[in-house]
């Protein structure tokens, strides 16, 4: 069994190849479509600045991908907060259970350190949990959050971004009214 050789940050040319790793590592949900556009959108035009993607690559090949996503939050005294948020973590079924996925997520983790990054957090599903306990990741508990969206953010998005039917299969009408949920999501 042979090991990754290199670890290296996402490049533009690699998109193609890690959404099928998605795919293959994830599956495509009913819901939603894996598109060029959507990572993009997520990972790269991200108002709060580009994602800490890193990929693992054996043999010219990408076999797994870690994604940070940006967020800056404010604290009720109105501090800013400078945070990631761990998501899109695949590793392809082939190559699972070598610690692709410690090693990429510690990668992250000491890029985010040398990026002055706040806070790093996380909503794990049941099968990622497991690996961030063993890493020494602490479980905070269900957590609440309030959500308000700002013009100011509106302004630095561009118009189709806000379009959910470019990347859903079915999009749903907005019923005019909201609420959270409190239990573990998942990534």
């Amino acid at each position: 069994m042979s090991t990754v050789t290199d670890t290296r940050a996402l490049e533009e040319s690699d998109l193609d190849e890690v959404l099928d790793l998605l795919r293959a590592s994830l599956g495509e949900p009913p819901l939603l479509h894996r598109t060029r556009e959507l990572f993009r959108w997520k990972h790269v035009d991200n108002p709060f600045g580009r994602s800490i993607t890193l990929v693992a690559v054996e043999d010219d090949r990408i076999v797994g991908l870690r994604a940070f996503m940006r967020w800056d939050l404010s604290t009720q005294g109105g501090q800013k907060l400078r945070c990631v948020r761990a998501v899109d973590t695949a590793t392809h079924p082939d190559y699972q259970r070598r610690g692709i996925f410690r090693r990429l997520t510690e990668e992250c983790v000491d890029v985010a350190r040398a990026d002055g990054i706040d806070m790093v957090f996380n909503t794990p599903n049941e099968k990622s949990k497991p690996g961030y306990l063993k890493m020494g990741w602490q479980e905070v508990g269900p957590i609440g959050a309030l959500v308000r969206p700002s013009m100011h953010m509106l302004g630095k998005t561009r118009a189709h971004s806000l379009e959910p039917e470019r990347y859903l299969r079915r999009p749903m009408p907005f019923a005019g009214r909201c609420s959270t949920s409190t239990g573990r999501g998942g990534a």
